[in-house]
């Protein structure tokens, strides 16, 4: 059974501010140390973070990967969370934007070894396997700094737009009403905006 049908979204119907309480709340005491806390986490927030990776992996399986890779990092953690930059659920969200950002530059890469090595068991690439270890280790930091450079690089519409779409997760007819912009424009920047920033965290791809 996928993961995001094991337990369903039990988001209760409050409104931001107390959700963010709530929230909050729970974060400080998984990084307690409560594991019954991160649980109820889970049940509030599991559709939200799944829907987020499936929109950046588009495959059901990544995406549940990606979500166990979000709560492992919330359990170990936690204690980074600051409220007073910010609510948790925006925490939350960048998190899951990053793990999926890593998930799928780490499953390009091994398409890409894939094709290089098709056996992957002669070794003479052993040398070069320990040093893909070793990037393995630099990996997040070096995605996050990736990341923080490709949507800079974005048009200020195209940022606004996927600032919204992924960082309040919201659908594109909200984000155009929040915008105020017609619906075929935000979908338009949506799609030419992640269409970039696939490009420059995967370069290479698609070359002959």
């Amino acid at each position: 059974m996928p993961l995001a049908a094991t337990r369903p979204d039990a988001t209760p119907n409050l409104d931001d501010e107390a959700r963010d309480a709530r929230l909050a709340g729970l974060v400080q005491r998984v990084a307690g140390g409560d594991a019954e806390a991160l649980g109820q986490l889970y049940d509030l927030i599991l559709g939200a973070v799944h829907a987020l990776a499936l929109r950046v992996l588009r495959q059901a399986q990544d995406a549940e990967e990606v979500v166990v890779d979000v709560y492992l990092q919330v359990w170990e953690r936690a204690g980074q969370f600051d409220a007073a930059r910010g609510p948790a659920l925006a925490w939350l969200r960048t998190l899951a934007w990053s793990r999926a950002l890593d998930h799928y530059r780490r499953r390009q890469r091994e398409q890409q070894r894939r094709g290089l090595h098709p056996d992957g068991a002669d070794a003479a690439y052993a040398e070069a396997w320990s040093a893909d270890a070793i990037a393995e280790q630099l990996e997040p930091r070096l995605d996050a700094l990736a990341a923080a450079a490709a949507m800079q690089a974005l048009t200020p519409p195209q940022r606004e737009v996927l600032q919204l779409l992924f960082g309040e997760d919201l659908s594109h007819a909200e984000a155009a009403q929040r915008l105020g912009w017609p619906l075929g424009t935000v979908k338009s920047h949506a799609r030419r905006g992640l269409a970039l920033l696939r490009a420059a965290l995967s370069p290479g791809e698609g070359e002959a």
